[in-house]
């Protein structure tokens, strides 16, 4: 029988006017129970880059039904893919599969929220905010102005248990007001109150992390919540 959550979730998004394509509807993001009243829109259509914006062909593809970044050259600064439209009391639910192997930095990716987008060494699509780290590094990192902020004063990367290394992982990022929170593969990872005046409505971006060797990264589901409300909706089991 089909989950009334379910039906609810893609209904909201089909009246919206998204069109959902049917490798879309299968995804993990469009499945998750919402609480009534929020609706949800598809930030990504699962076969073209419509409403989003960066070095796409260069870096950012679709292949498979998701968004792809990569890179076959050095990657001066990080670059970003950014939505067209900004956000800031919001729900993200996506998917991302970071790919390991010979040959493969094992560099993280991040969602950047909240912040300003600029020119980073000559690269139009850089940015000066927070970041929501994830594969192989996890926890918020303040690009171009503090460096890490969560877990405070971490001397290292933070390798996360709730990662599933080299398949994919299930994200849940929510912002209201100064408090973000992120849920990974069901479980709270991220709980962290930013002082205030500091956040800021802006693009929510994907990363491509400065490196001069291969990166491969895929984001799939993609949907959001504008002025959500206050309660997390993935979590399984509380942080560890």
């Amino acid at each position: 029988m089909r989950s009334p959550f379910r039906s609810g979730v893609v209904a909201g998004l089909l009246c919206l006017g998204t069109f959902l394509p049917s490798i879309a509807l299968a995804d993990w993001a469009s499945e998750v129970p919402l609480p009534p009243g929020e609706k949800p829109v598809a930030l990504f259509d699962g076969r073209g880059l419509t409403g989003w914006e960066g070095l796409v062909g260069k870096h950012w593809t679709v292949e498979d039904g998701a968004i792809r970044g990569a890179n076959t050259g050095e990657v001066p600064a990080s670059t970003y893919l950014f939505t067209k439209g900004r956000h800031r009391d919001f729900r993200l639910l996506l998917e991302v599969k970071q790919t390991r192997g010979d040959g493969f930095s094992t560099m993280h990716s991040a969602v950047a929220v909240l912040g300003e987008v600029l020119e980073d060494k000559g690269g139009p699509y850089g940015f000066k905010g927070p970041l929501v780290m994830f594969c192989n590094d996890w926890g918020v990192w303040d690009a171009n102005r503090r460096n890490r902020v969560f877990p405070p004063r971490y001397p290292t990367n933070w390798r996360h248990p709730a990662e599933i290394v080299g398949d994919w992982n299930q994200i849940e990022v929510l912002v209201r007001g100064d408090h973000l929170r992120a849920v990974v593969n069901g479980q709270l990872v991220m709980d962290y109150y930013e002082e205030p005046g500091i956040l800021r409505s802006s693009p929510i971006g994907l990363q491509l992390h400065a490196n001069n060797r291969l990166q491969e990264f895929r984001f799939r589901g993609l949907v959001l919540v504008d002025d959500p409300s206050d309660a997390l909706v993935s979590t399984k089991s509380p942080a560890k």
